[in-house]
């Protein structure tokens, strides 16, 4: 890949980073889970584009509306209700997500407004059963402090997410409603980022912000990028979905040297003489050629033939070789065409001369085909099979397409792919897509109410560092705890005087074995945690008992800590009951300490652990287990 000077570019980016919150969905009640399970009912629909209240239509809700697709939904009885499927109004917005989203607001230094109004914008892609989502803005301005410069917020957004997509085919797109709902917030920052480092460095710095809150989801797509990226003679391109942090650099290179490549594109299309006007259907010769593959060997275009689908082929004067022109690794101008052809009019598969012959089609069938277009040897063609209905629609998106490329970089929307490229997706939104939600009043946001949550802000990285090891935790656990969900509760742990290293492995690593262990984790709440440490606190429990505690307790949350602890039938041993077990423990075991001296301790040990579990800790058992085996060993040696 060509090395840049991005700066000397021109080039400008922002970002638009969206957060699932760890809280209830936003305007129902329900749990904010995804499920794997079989769905317990589905619903069929079809969207349509509706005009805004100034009477127009947004181009990319009219480009969903035209491929007609009808788009399924799968729900269950206990975590999807009538708001996800659009059969109930919304319920007032989920407290604790609105919280949130004002404490990063205060976080960053952004204004938040006196009256926040939930809007409605228009999404007829499927993914919303009402055919639009529901957004506030919740605050503007701020920054974002980066290494060498500050960065500009223009908006911080708070909606809902997306139902989630699950199948896709033809004609039909299946949704599922678990992920409909769940709040979302939307950070976006002015086009001020000018190197692919920069924008990654932003993109990390935004999600230690969401993080420090402790109210943000974890794992694979709980967070997601949008990168507004543009060049001084380029347009600016939104590339949305980048899931993986660590790949945003690559995404703006790669879209870096895309617009570079079709600004070089341009410049040779110009050289050729060829000009916009060429790619009009009235100057372009385009034919049906269905009739020159009727014995075709070609298995991608007879398996077409048999569908009943027709080929339609269009002349592309003097661009001979411009079809494979390469934009990103791997994908070639033709490429960009295909993806209008899919995206659009749900057209697969643009065949085109620069790469043939090949699929099984012959040279013969390749000079028909020039012979019926009046292919000349400068100029190119491309072909495609559909149904003759959506034929000339084919057509006029590859001539569309090659009219664009006359005239540079278009603005767009391009979908992220894993390898780092990008694909078309639909055109830039408009302003026309925005109206207000009539079904919820306006939140009235006051002075008050700013200044409880200021109080509450959490600690910055810095000072949760400094906290932490000062408790006494070590360095290793406390950078991990810094950004854990858990970070605000850790610290009012450390405020009662738990241990700070006993309180940090149940959070960070306790927490997580018992969820693999299968016990449900989602029912151990807070105050069970801070009770079971109290207890450990209080010598009421052993460590070793701790997880064993929780475990019981999550079967029977409605119980007591000392009903729990009751019904474990925890019994503490002064130091003689203690003593007393090991000497049984080391009189059973004459010759194993005979043959190996110190090297029976580990042996002894486990033996120990397992007859005293919970009735005294570890290292109470390990002192007194050295000492009582030292004292063996002197005998054996004193002994004639």
């Amino acid at each position: 890949m060509a090395d840049y000077d991005y700066r000397a570019l021109g080039l400008k980016a922002g970002l638009e980073c969206h957060q699932q919150l760890d809280t209830g969905k936003l305007f129902c009640r329900c749990q904010s889970a995804l499920r794997e399970e079989k769905p317990d009912f589905t619903i069929r629909r079809y969207l349509r584009a509706v005009a805004s209240e100034l009477g127009e239509y947004d181009a990319a809700a009219l480009e969903a509306q035209r491929k007609g697709l009808a788009y399924i939904y799968e729900g269950y009885n206990d975590t999807t209700c009538l708001i996800e499927a659009d059969e109930e109004p919304p319920k007032n917005i989920e407290p604790e997500a609105l919280n949130t989203i004002l404490k990063i607001a205060l976080m960053v230094g952004a204004k938040v407004p006196d009256a926040l109004q939930v809007m409605r914008k228009t999404v007829i892609d499927g993914s919303n059963t009402s055919g639009f989502q529901r957004t506030m803005l919740c605050a503007l301005g701020g920054k974002i402090k980066l290494e060498n410069k500050a960065v500009d917020v223009q908006t911080i957004v708070l909606e809902e997410d997306a139902a989630r997509p699950m199948q896709k085919g033809e004609k039909e797109i299946t949704y599922r409603l678990d992920r409909l709902g769940i709040p979302l917030i939307e950070l976006a920052t002015a086009p001020q980022l000018e190197s692919p480092e920069e924008v990654k460095e932003c993109a990390l710095a935004i999600g230690n912000i969401f993080r420090l809150t402790g109210k943000a989801k974890r794992g694979l797509g709980t967070i997601r990028q949008d990168l507004n990226v543009s060049i001084a003679r380029g347009a600016r391109v939104e590339i949305k979905g980048v899931q993986e942090l660590g790949k945003i650099d690559e995404y703006v290179k790669r879209e870096i040297q895309r617009q570079m490549k079709l600004l070089e594109l341009r410049e040779e299309m110009k050289r050729r003489n060829i000009f916009e006007e060429d790619f009009w259907g009235g100057n372009a010769k385009l034919a049906e050629l269905t009739e020159i593959f009727s014995r075709t060997e070609s298995k991608i275009i007879a398996n077409a033939l048999q569908k009943g689908l027709a080929v339609v082929g269009v002349k592309l004067g003097k661009m001979r070789g411009l079809l494979g022109f390469e934009l990103q690794p791997d994908r070639r101008f033709a490429t960009e065409i295909a993806n209008y052809l899919n995206a659009r009019i749900g057209v697969r598969g643009l065949i085109h001369s620069d790469e043939l012959p090949n699929y099984g089609i012959s040279n013969d069938e390749v000079e028909k085909i020039r012979l019926v277009l009046d292919i000349g040897k400068d100029d190119a063609f491309a072909f495609v099979c559909c149904n003759k209905e959506i034929a000339d629609d084919a057509i006029n998106v590859i001539l569309g397409r090659c009219r664009q490329a006359f005239n540079g970089i278009p603005e767009e929307t391009r979908n992220a792919l894993e390898d780092g490229n990008t694909e078309y997706s639909r055109p830039l939104p408009g302003a026309a897509r925005m109206y207000p939600e009539t079904d919820l009043q306006a939140i009235r946001i006051d002075g008050k109410m700013l200044n409880a949550l200021k109080k509450g802000l959490p600690l910055t990285a810095e000072q949760r560092l400094a906290l932490y090891t000062k408790k006494g935790l070590g360095r290793q656990l406390a950078e991990k705890m810094v950004l854990d969900n858990y970070a605000q509760f850790y610290e009012s742990l450390l405020g009662k005087g738990i241990d700070a290293t006993s309180a940090a492995a149940l959070l960070l690593e306790g927490i997580v074995q018992l969820r693999r262990n299968g016990i449900d984790t989602a029912k151990i709440t807070e105050e069970m945690i801070g009770g079971a440490l109290l207890a450990l606190k209080g010598k009421k429990i052993t460590k070793e008992l701790l997880l064993d505690l929780l475990a019981e307790w999550s079967k029977e949350p409605g119980k007591s800590l000392d009903g729990i602890i009751s019904g474990m039938r925890v019994e503490k041993l002064a130091e003689g009951g203690i003593e007393g077990a090991i000497k049984e423990i080391l009189g059973s075991n004459g010759k194993l300490i005979e043959e190996k001296k110190e090297n029976s301790f580990s042996a002894l040990m486990g033996e120990a652990m397992q007859k005293l579990k919970g009735k005294a800790s570890g290292a109470e058992i390990s002192a007194i287990l050295k000492r009582e085996l030292q004292k063996v060993l002197k005998r054996e040696v004193s002994e004639p």
